[in-house]
Formats: C-alpha cells, structure tokens, sequence
C-alpha cells in the first residue's frame, strides 16, 4: 500500500449522509420556492433591445408596461462585450393576436370565421364594428405571422361584389417589438455627442455640412435609413455638441455616424473635438414560445438527459465488465444523478431561471464527471490485475482512489479556475446569460470531483464486497 492513504471506504457513509443531507435540504426549499422557468420551457414573449449612452431604467419600464401590459417582467444587463446596455422585456403570457381591417362593404362574418378556422387550426372569434367599419379576427391560440399573411391574403376582396378587407394592425409580437423599438427611439433618441474645446459654434454651417456629407455618402449606407435631415444642438456650459436626427423616430447606426463624425471633425478642425459617444437603440431579439411548445421542450430535454445516463450506463458496463460491468455503470450514473441534483438546488437556491443553460450544463457536467470515475475504475481494473489475490476489494478501491487522487484534484482545479473566472467577470459586467451557465456549472465541477472521489467507487466497492461475500 502507499505510505500515506485516506480510508475513502472506510469514511463512505459520511461522505454519503452530506450529500444526501445538501440534496434533502434543497428539495425541501424547492417545496416553498418552486423553480423558475425560462420562458423557452413555460411558455412566453421576449424583447431584447441593445441601448448605448446612458440609459433611463424607470422610464423604459413604465415604457415597456404601457406597450406590453403591467405583467411584464424587465431586467437589465451589458452585453458580452461589456459596452451597452441590454434592456430584456420578458412577458409570461404571449399578448393575443388580434387581426384589425377595415371593411369595405359589409362583413361577411361567417366566411371569414370558416377561412380563419381552416388556416389557423383554432377556434377563432369574429367580430363586426359596421359603424367603425372594422372587424376583428381573434384567434384562441397563438398564430405566426405567415398565418396571418396568408389569412389576409386570403379574404382580399375578389371583386367589386365581394367584401374588400385592408388590414390595419394585428398585434403580433413583431408588431408589438417594433411599436415598442419606434417609442423607445423617438423618446430617448439616437443621437452622437462630442466634447468640444469651443465657446461657440456655428450650429446652421454645421447642420448644412453634416447634410451634405450624409447626401454624398447615402448610397453607400445600404443598411442604414436613407435620411440625411438632422438636428444640431451645442452647450456652451457643458462644451457639448449633439447631433440627432431630425424626426425623432429615425435610428442611427454607426455607419451613419462615422459619416457624421468625419463632417463633425473637418467643419470644426480647430475645435478638438475629443469625445465621440453613441446613444443608439437596437432590437436583437423578439421571439415568443407556446406554453405546449415550452413543455415539449423540456421534456425532450430530459429524455435527452435520461437518454444520456443509459448510454454512458452501458458503455462503462461494457468497458469495465472486468470489474463488475453494470455495477461500475449504475453507480457512475448514481454519481451522474448527484451532481445533476445540485446544479439544479443552485438554480433553485439563487433563484436562476431555468433556462436552455441548464441544458448545456447538465451535458456537460455528465461528460466532466464520468471521465473523473472512468479514470479510477480504469485504476481499480489495473490494480486488480496486479493485487487481486492478496487484497480485498475495499483496499484495491481505496489504493485506486488514493492513486488517481492528485490527477482528479488537479484536472477539476484547472477547469474550475477557467470557470469561476467567466462567473467573475460576468457578475461584475451583469452579463446575467453567461452567469445562469458558469456558476452553476462551477458548482457542478466541484460536484463531479466529490461524486467520483467520495461516492461512486466507495459505493460500488460496498456492492462488490457484498456480492463477493454472497
């Protein structure tokens, strides 16, 4: 034996009543805080908006109850990069989508009805305002914007004796994204802000040179809004010069403002202009999920995840059938569990949302984790070979554990600085998407070394010894 060993299998039934205790103690607080769910599993509406400069909190979240309802949920984070702002508007129940057009001639309520039914799948209500000439198409489920194209083109009037429809609004979460993106725009405006050493400045001389070079420059400028009109303002307490455009409504881009910048600097050569700072507003992202689609979702997931433990259960069973086979399997997947359990209690405990992260870290803990019991099975089997005849199986598992020791603190330890230095960075730049994947998964290679180390091959040392005893 080694000079200097730690009785592992000897101290099993500790190492096991901690991790049965942690695991018990956070079903418990599940019982009283139930997991929060990502919308990708329960089923909702998602805005994300990028915003640059400063940014008015309060204002975007009455802004934002006023466009999607006092339910909505807003948090704000900085992106990956760490240079703007993200505005994220999370409703939990998807707005309904109510199809407006007004009617020219007189609605035939029943038709529409049928064509509704027959295209959108659902039940759908139809109602007819003849004063307002207006009827509403109100599907009970969610519809995608495709079928809403292919309704309205569907009851377009035909011909001069058949009711004409033209649509007006139909409220769908693209809608619903942009009217939001427009308020938000024309509210804070997109804007460029320079810091100038001048006591005045000839703001119309400058206005006509910005103009210009956006009119040379506008045919190059294919993904931007094709607007050269805008708007100059200078403090002269500040040293402050601003430049928006003209309709409030108008987004900027920074290709816009290169071009901006360039007039700026070649009108005002003497003016050092020093600071350059966008205040831009972008929509990344609008998507909604059904409530049936998001519980698909997850249960696929866990298929996924079960799915996972029964291939890796068989392959150690076949590669290790020298050692006990599906023994060594099912107690390597036992381990599996145990970690997979408390990366979900730190979702629980921290009040993370469950989302598709979950997914990305339970895989991964699946595939960290076995390889730390892999290793020391492959050790038991050699030691086997080598000690078989002279020791027990409880010390061939305890020489095998103490032998891999260092390699599995050392590879964990590696991986866990990596990962808890992502958590870091994220936290102090909010990044809140890359925290809900690398705190838990932090959590969760501490969870792999401990499982493999002081769980899976003392307990399957325990089994095999019972079975030989038999």
């Amino acid at each position: 034996m080694t000079k200097k060993s730690f009785d592992f299998i000897g101290k099993r039934k500790i190492f096991l009543i901690i991790s049965a205790a942690i695991i018990l103690a956070g079903l418990i607080v599940n019982i009283f805080l139930p997991t929060e769910l990502d919308i990708n599993f329960k089923g909702g509406a998602i805005f994300t908006y990028a915003l640059s400069g400063e940014v008015d909190k309060d204002g975007l979240t009455a802004m934002a109850k006023e466009h999607l309802g006092d339910s909505v949920e807003v948090s704000f984070s900085k992106d990956v990069a760490g240079d703007n702002t993200q505005a994220t508007f999370t409703l939990t129940k998807i707005p309904s989508t109510v199809l407006t057009y007004s009617v020219t001639g007189t609605a035939d309520v029943a038709a529409l009805k049928a064509k509704a039914e027959e295209i959108f799948g659902c039940e759908t209500k139809v109602d007819a305002n003849t004063e307002a000439k207006t009827v509403a198409v109100d599907p009970v489920e969610i519809i995608t914007d495709a079928m809403a194209d292919e309704f309205t083109a569907a009851i377009k009037g035909s011909s001069t004796t058949t009711p004409s429809y033209t649509l007006v609004s139909s409220n769908t979460i693209s809608e619903l994204a942009d009217a939001l993106y427009a308020d938000m725009v024309s509210t804070y405006g997109t804007k460029l802000t320079y810091t100038v050493a001048l006591e005045t400045v000839d703001t119309e001389a400058l206005t006509t040179a910005i103009e210009n070079a956006l009119v040379a420059n506008i045919a190059g400028l294919a993904e931007t809004p094709a607007y050269a009109d805008v708007t100059v303002s200078f403090d002269k307490t500040a040293k402050t010069l601003t430049v928006a455009p003209a309709l409030g409504n108008q987004p900027m881009d920074e290709a816009y403002g290169k071009v901006i910048t360039t007039a700026v600097q070649g009108q005002l050569k003497d003016a050092k202009v020093a600071t350059e700072a966008y205040n831009t507003i972008t929509l990344i992202t609008s998507n909604s999920v059904k409530p049936t689609v998001g519980k698909g979702f997850f249960i696929k997931c866990l298929f996924a995840m079960i799915l996972g433990g029964v291939f890796l259960t068989l392959y150690i069973g076949i590669r290790f059938r020298k050692i006990g086979g599906i023994s060594a399997g099912l107690f390597a997947t036992f381990a599996l569990i145990h970690d997979i359990l408390i990366a979900y209690l730190m979702y629980v405990f921290f009040r993370i949302p469950l989302d598709d992260n979950f997914i990305a870290v339970v895989l991964t803990i699946l595939g960290y984790s076995i390889n730390g019991t892999i290793v020391i099975y492959d050790r038991i089997r050699e030691n086997e070979q080598k000690f078989g005849a002279n020791l027990t199986v409880n010390e061939i598992v305890n020489r095998s554990v103490n032998e891999t020791f260092n390699r599995n603190v050392f590879t964990s330890t590696s991986t866990l600085i990596a990962v808890v230095a992502i958590a870091v960075i994220a936290k102090l730049n909010g990044l809140d998407s890359i925290i809900s994947f690398a705190f838990p998964m932090a959590v969760g290679i501490v969870s792999g070394f401990y499982s493999s180390v002081f769980l899976s091959s003392p307990m399957w040392a325990w089994w095999r010894t019972r079975k030989v005893g038999k």
